[in-house]
């Protein structure tokens, strides 16, 4: 992408287990963290105010990008926004994905229950942002969890990119597959520019 977007890198700070693909490149005695505990609805909803508390005191922000559980974080944020402010505008203009995660439905977690959101469910909630959503066909860690979230957004203003690797960021190697994801990026990108 051009030089003149910014970055924030916002950290998890639940305590999770060292990741298998980055044993061998960090040591095993550092402390690891993830956005929430995927098997607890308190963790989940800890992490959406922490996330709300962020965008509250950092904000306002064009875009975010999430990636995996980051991806579900977002996603899981940006329905319970538009749930509970439904005349209010979004926090972000346009959402990027990669290898996305399922969203939790914000009312069961209102309840302290993990429900994933369903899209084929008759109040299936929606993301009605311009979103990019790339993921790898070869998925193995959330196999069709990308698919679905991309279900869950406008289709009007949806675009995706499907690159041959896992449930990765495409790297340096895989030059077709970063230049697809740019390319969606950018329709996203563009697309929240028309609107705004």
């Amino acid at each position: 992408m051009e030089g003149n977007h910014t970055y924030e890198f916002v950290e998890g700070t639940s305590p999770a287990p060292m990741a298998p693909k980055i044993q061998g490149f960090f040591p095993a005695t550092d402390e690891y963290f993830q956005y929430y505990d995927q098997t607890s609805a308190e963790s989940m909803n800890t992490a959406l105010n922490q996330l709300e508390a962020y965008l509250d005191s950092e904000g306002p922000f064009d875009c975010v990008i999430g990636y995996s559980q980051g991806a579900s974080l977002a996603a899981t944020y940006l329905i319970r926004t538009a749930q509970r402010h439904p005349s209010a505008p979004l926090p972000f203009r346009c959402a990027i994905f990669f290898s996305g995660g399922r969203p939790l439905d914000p009312r069961a977690l209102d309840e302290c229950r993990l429900h994933l959101i369903d899209p084929e469910e008759p109040a299936g909630a929606h993301i009605s942002i311009p979103t990019a959503h790339i993921w790898g066909r070869n998925d193995k860690l959330w196999p069709g969890s990308s698919e679905i979230l991309f279900k869950l957004c406008d289709p009007v203003v949806k675009n995706s990119y499907i690159h041959d690797e896992g449930h990765d960021i495409p790297g340096a190697r895989a030059k077709d597959a970063i230049q697809g994801s740019v390319r969606a990026m950018r329709r996203a990108i563009d697309k929240a520019n028309l609107v705004h």
